[in-house]
């Protein structure tokens, strides 16, 4: 299985409901991987790879919700669909706030399973995509040097340059220079930008 392709992962320790929904997984072509129990899962999985999590609520051991914990434990956000026999409200309720995206009654609709799994691939490839672009912002103003951060912390609340110039007791052309220099390092296209990057940065 390579790393990088979105992958539907299976943990159920009934082999049966296992085998059918990779099965279904498989007819959609969709790659899946299953496993018997949480700790297999937890053993094996990476949170670099991208997919969602079919899991069954009551197994052997740690449950599903006891999985769902350790993950977010570990700052994964894999989106997660619960199957199960069984379920009562509290149950519901503890899932909702681990941030499940969905709970289907087994035996799940194979067409309403595949439906939520696809939202669920569509969610992580989206959560992905936005964090890899926070990470490039980042990563582009921690380049600047102190001065360059504290010209930037100004013009973003939309002072002139002349004004920061007189906040930090510098000359307007020191000011101009590190504009240039801070446009140049974060490629950002104008003010209005920048503001958009550090906002971002702070989130």
């Amino acid at each position: 299985m390579q790393p990088n392709v979105p992958t539907v992962f299976v943990v159920d320790d009934d082999p049966g409901i296992r085998r059918s929904t990779e099965m279904l997984l498989e007819s959609a072509d969709l790659a899946c991987q299953a496993f018997a129990s949480a700790g297999d899962f937890l053993d094996e999985y990476a949170p670099d790879r991208p997919g969602c999590l079919v899991v069954d609520l009551h197994m052997p051991g740690m449950n599903g919700l006891d999985l769902i914990e350790q993950l977010r434990a570990r700052k994964v956000a894999l989106p997660v669909l619960i199957v199960s026999g069984t379920g009562t409200i509290p149950v519901a309720v503890a899932g909702m706030k681990l941030g499940v995206l969905d709970f289907l009654v087994k035996p799940a609709d194979p067409d309403l399973l595949l439906t939520k799994v696809k939202v669920a691939l569509q969610i992580d490839a989206q959560r992905r995509t936005d964090s890899a672009a926070l990470d490039r912002v980042r990563a582009r103003l921690s380049a600047l040097t102190p001065r360059e951060t504290q010209t930037l912390r100004l013009l973003v609340t939309g002072l002139a340059n002349k004004q920061v110039a007189s906040e930090l007791g510098i000359s307007i052309k020191t000011v101009e220079n590190h504009r240039a220099r801070i446009m140049q390092k974060t490629g950002a296209l104008n003010v209005a930008d920048l503001t958009r990057m550090s906002m971002l940065a702070m989130e």
